[in-house]
């Protein structure tokens, strides 16, 4: 049995600090903030009060999810205040553009010795889990939180964060937390709303987003996310409606204008679906949104198993992915050609950890680690398909040998994948469930673990599982693969008893 891997030992200290009720004591800053805190809230130290408001503009922006304008705040404060640390962590933190990134990290390192210890461990929270070094980030951040246990903008930015790790009790817990400091704090719903429906409980996801919309009723995120639970419940209808009442709202909301493409895309409607999806590529605020959305375009082919024009589409991204410096999204589109096609897997895969090995000082390695670590998975895969276990066996080994290292909890999800994918193909299910079980939000790696409950004879997991799968109506490529299976006319997946 292998050891619990560093980063999640990290994470599960944040289950004692939830019960912390007092913070920490901080050294004054060395220079004055800009305004008198609270004592339960992290202060921001600032020379300029013209900065200060930038910087919680921009946060309010990033609570409402208008990370363009967010965006535009912090560049602003930086600007009045050029040793603002926490604004360019927040740009680092933010930004979909990998030279901005990198340069305001480092601007981040630079002047964080300006500020206050609460601020410095806020910067190594974020520089460290951007530089793959995320024992150390996490532990900052636990440090941060066990500082201000009270700040429910704080608990939130975690949860947010431990949320798209997909660490959802956690989450919950500073969530609920933030929520008991300020019963009327919106964006807390609005988590609140994405949690419950990661667990399947759409009704209370909709009640949630349904305050959530009462709180902050001339915002659209909260119309978006309304519609997002809708959708998820498979009320597509109405979550159209609540998505073009969100354009309405604002028209230059272009998260809302992909969603139209995403909720198209699961109503198997891929024509209408890529029809909204050029308009959010036009409207696409900053170059690393666009490559994703010509991505998600190009994801629509899939579904209709139309590989010739997916193979066009994706290649078109890639090259335009390139043109526009975003170099992940360039070698994304490679491995992901490499999933569905059957001939130059190994050159796609090759093209793609190249690309990634060639602009590895100009992307952050948290980033590139994990789109590698998706290129081994797809090795894994494509090697036990063909029953060469050994090739099989050496990319798990490599993406253990990532988890070990103190990798993030993405790529321990991505090595329980291959690792279980493996294991199923060499017949030993109960070892191959024991991993597969810890990748819980991916399509792929769900289809694999439905095949070995049914090997074992665990038919009630299997069940439940065949239920999940047919539900998931969470837009991604593994999606996308698995997607024509469940609704295909013969439901090989779904109406297996």
């Amino acid at each position: 049995m292998n050891p619990l891997p560093q980063t999640l030992l990290v994470l599960l200290m944040i289950s004692m600090l939830c019960t912390l009720a007092v913070a920490g004591q901080t050294k004054k800053s060395t220079r004055a903030p800009a305004e008198k805190e609270p004592a339960q809230t992290m202060p921001v130290t600032t020379s300029s009060a013209a900065a200060a408001r930038y910087y919680e503009n921009g946060m309010v922006h990033y609570e409402n999810h208008r990370w363009n304008l967010a965006l535009n705040d912090w560049h602003e404060a930086v600007k009045l205040d050029p040793k603002m640390a926490v604004a360019y962590a927040w740009i680092c933190m933010t930004t979909t553009d990998p030279a901005e990134e990198s340069a305001h990290r480092a601007q981040a390192k630079a002047t964080m010795s300006e500020v206050s210890p609460a601020e410095q461990l806020m910067v190594r929270w974020m520089v460290a889990t951007h530089e793959s070094r995320y024992v150390e980030g996490i532990s900052a951040m636990n440090d941060l939180l066990a500082m201000y246990p009270r700040d429910k903008r704080l608990n939130f930015l975690v949860a947010y964060w431990l949320y798209k790790q997909d660490q959802y009790d956690l989450a919950e817990k500073l969530t609920l937390r933030a929520l008991a400091e300020d019963p009327n704090y919106a964006t807390a719903y609005n988590q609140m709303g994405y949690l419950y429906s990661r667990r399947g409980d759409y009704a209370r996801a909709l009640e949630a987003t349904g305050k959530y919309v009462k709180l902050l009723p001339n915002e659209p995120n909260p119309h978006d996310s309304y519609a997002e639970m809708l959708r998820l419940s498979g009320r597509y209808e109405e979550a159209l409606t609540h998505y073009r009442l969100a354009l309405k709202m604002d028209p230059t909301f272009y998260i809302s204008q992909k969603e139209l493409g995403e909720t198209y895309a699961v109503m198997g409607q891929e024509e209408k679906a890529r029809e909204e999806y050029a308009k959010a590529i036009h409207d696409a605020p900053s170059d690393g949104v666009k490559a994703e959305y010509l991505q998600k375009s190009a994801m629509t082919y899939l579904r209709d198993k139309q590989y010739d024009k997916a193979d066009k589409a994706y290649t078109e991204a890639a090259d335009q992915a390139e043109a526009m410096k975003q170099w992940i999204w360039q070698a994304r589109a490679y491995r992901i050609m490499a999933m569905y096609k059957d001939e130059d897997v190994a050159d796609n895969l090759n093209v793609a950890e190249g690309l990634l090995m060639s602009k590895k000082n100009a992307v952050p390695k948290g980033d590139l680690d994990e789109e590698l670590a998706r290129i081994w998975r797809v090795r894994a895969e494509r090697a036990s398909s063909a029953h060469d276990f050994a090739a099989g066996h050496k990319a798990v080994e490599k993406l253990e040998q990532m988890v070990n290292a103190g990798a993030s909890i993405s790529i321990e999800r991505t090595y329980h994948g291959a690792a279980g994918t493996v294991l199923l193909a060499q017949e030993k299910y109960p070892d191959a469930i024991s991993h597969l079980e810890q990748d819980f939000a991916n399509p792929l790696t769900m289809k694999v673990l439905l095949a070995a409950y049914d090997k074992s004879g665990t038919k009630d997991k299997a069940q439940a599982l065949r239920k999940k799968l047919m539900i998931w109506r969470i837009p991604s490529v593994e999606e996308a693969m698995v997607f024509p299976e469940l609704h295909s006319k013969d439901g090989a997946v779904i109406s297996k008893k």
